[in-house]
């Protein structure tokens, strides 16, 4: 059983409604922007725009499993991190616009490929619109709902959110402000993840797989290494060790696969790839921390002066 299909008609109406109301007010993520037009984000008045709807095995192994994650790309984000390597979706909002009948025949098409779950990526500023879509055809959902996020969620989003995801894929990029001041929209990230993070450790999803090491619910929390950053990332892992000693269950995908691109390649900071002792010092401290879940090997370095066609 999934959180959707337990819920009731009248609860799911209500959240719709209250998704609804913040997306209109434009309170849907921290930038606030208040509902004016053209939006920050990128998101559109009428329809949902979608980069794409597509079978994906490149998630963790229990969510991607044999048959693959039914992965919703949506178009936009709040953050806008000068780094991001999705950023024809995410910066240049490529994609297709979809009715909510459009959107809801889409995921039916992704059911029909056996899909172990309907992973929604960066869909904040769409959310409410996808609700209407999974209330047309919440009979013929049967796999859990994953929330695939960038870590920045208004709180009042947020509660909608946890009620309707059965599994979190939660980055955490950074746990002060001293980076997102420089590399994202966002310029108190670090303050909104931390409370996304206390909600999570309040809700503390169990860890759940079924017979076949599927998952059906949990939370994963992702971090990508950055070159130039460690300090970062080795107070992040600190950070996520202090909540799993407060309780909180998750597993942790620790990333190595950086690679300038966008903005990055202008930035002499972040214009190369990672070094092996920069990525090193952060997965022996995660390894020390005994932090369960995934963590990447650094493959071979190139030349410094890599560049994206």
């Amino acid at each position: 059983m999934t959180l959707l299909s337990e819920m009731s008609e009248k609860t799911l109406d209500s959240l719709i409604e209250r998704a609804d109301e913040l997306f209109k007010e434009g309170r849907c993520c921290p930038i606030k922007c208040g509902g004016r037009n053209p939006r920050f984000c990128g998101a559109i008045e009428e329809g949902i725009k979608v980069a794409s709807f597509a079978v994906h095995d490149g998630e963790e192994p229990p969510v991607s499993g044999w048959h693959g994650a039914g992965n919703v790309f949506f178009s936009g984000c709040s953050a806008k991190c000068v780094f991001c390597q999705n950023w024809p979706i995410s910066q240049e909002n490529n994609g297709g616009i979809y009715s909510i009948d459009e959107f809801a025949a889409h995921i039916i098409k992704l059911l029909a490929k056996k899909v172990h779950n309907i992973n929604l990526v960066t869909s904040d500023h769409y959310l409410g619109k996808v609700l209407r879509a999974f209330k047309q055809i919440r009979n013929e959902i049967r796999v859990p709902i994953v929330y695939n996020c960038n870590g920045a969620q208004t709180e009042e989003l947020f509660k909608i959110i946890l009620q309707i995801s059965d599994i979190f894929l939660f980055d955490v990029k950074y746990v002060t402000n001293e980076a997102p001041r420089e590399l994202c929209a966002i310029k108190n990230y670090a303050d909104v993840v931390r409370k996304c993070l206390d909600m999570l450790l309040e809700k503390n999803i169990p860890w759940v797989e079924d017979d076949l090491g599927i998952l059906q619910q949990g939370l994963i929390i992702r971090h990508l290494v950055l070159p130039n950053y460690i300090d970062n990332s080795l107070e992040t892992m600190r950070v996520l060790n202090d909540y799993r000693e407060r309780g909180l269950n998750f597993k942790i995908a620790l990333m190595s696969q950086y690679f300038p691109a966008y903005k990055a390649l202008d930035n002499p900071k972040l214009n190369r790839q990672l070094h092996k002792e920069e990525y090193a010092q952060v997965a022996e401290l995660a390894d020390e921390f005994g932090f369960d879940g995934w963590i990447q090997d650094l493959e071979e370095e190139v030349n410094d002066e890599t560049t994206q066609d």
